[in-house]
């Protein structure tokens, strides 16, 4: 088991506990993608792109320099594969903090 961190809109961001890919595919409500956000160097977002334009807008990242946005739910993920620590937790508090 990992600890990822699933934030929804119009929610605040909770930890979570998931045992595999099945359990992610639950929380993003679908296929995802990996994205990264040039300021949370070591953390992946796992997105549903199916829900671009349809669910609601969660929050701005910048990838690669470009704005873009998630929409619907989103999963954080240490992009070694690794459980989150509390540390992680608090620095992408910080970011959706200044992005919401």
């Amino acid at each position: 088991m990992i600890t990822v961190y699933v934030k929804r809109p119009h929610e605040l961001a909770v930890a979570v506990e998931v045992e595999g890919m099945d359990d992610l595919q639950d929380l993003v409500e679908g296929d995802y993608e990996v994205v990264a956000d040039d300021h949370l160097e070591g953390i992946s977002l796992l997105v549903n792109e199916d829900a671009r334009g349809v669910e609601a807008n969660n929050f701005p990242i910048t990838s690669d320099g470009y704005l873009d946005w998630v929409y619907g739910a989103c999963v954080f993920v240490k992009a070694d594969g690794r459980s989150l620590t509390e540390e992680d937790q608090s620095r992408i508090d910080r970011f959706l903090t200044a992005k919401v």
